[in-house]
């Protein structure tokens, strides 16, 4: 099972997500910043990590918001997700080709990756 910890991070009403880049697996689809944990790695300082690395943000994180397990065929995905206080810099696209402010009413219109989509219900 590889453990994944994302970014929830929102501005008024809007929920930041972006589009893995042609560098990236599952080119295309849309996500929550985030990445796998390293060995030794706390939850924070992965996602504190992979914001940086991502996005060229220093990220404050806050609590979880949310985990499940996630079943592909061939790999189980255990996925934590944390919502963000706060952050300092500049957005830039380091994994993405494309980043957007979203509206959670309007999910629906972006092809996200499989493993996220159970966090786009409302019961989250």
């Amino acid at each position: 099972m590889i453990t994944v910890i994302a970014a929830i991070i929102k501005n008024d009403n809007k929920y930041l997500i972006g589009r893995r880049g042609p560098k990236e697996k599952s080119t295309g689809l849309w996500e929550f910043p985030g990445g796998k944990i390293e060995d030794g790695e706390t939850h924070e300082e992965c996602l504190i990590r992979e914001l940086k690395e991502e996005l060229n943000i220093d990220a404050e994180i806050g609590e979880l918001y949310s985990e499940y397990v996630y079943k592909y065929p061939h790999i189980e995905y255990k996925l934590y997700f944390y919502s963000v206080n706060n952050y300092k810099g500049e957005l830039e696209y380091n994994a993405h080709d494309k980043i957007e402010w979203c509206h959670p009413e309007n999910f629906d219109q972006y092809d996200f990756l499989p493993g996220d989509i159970p966090i786009l219900s409302p019961r989250h």
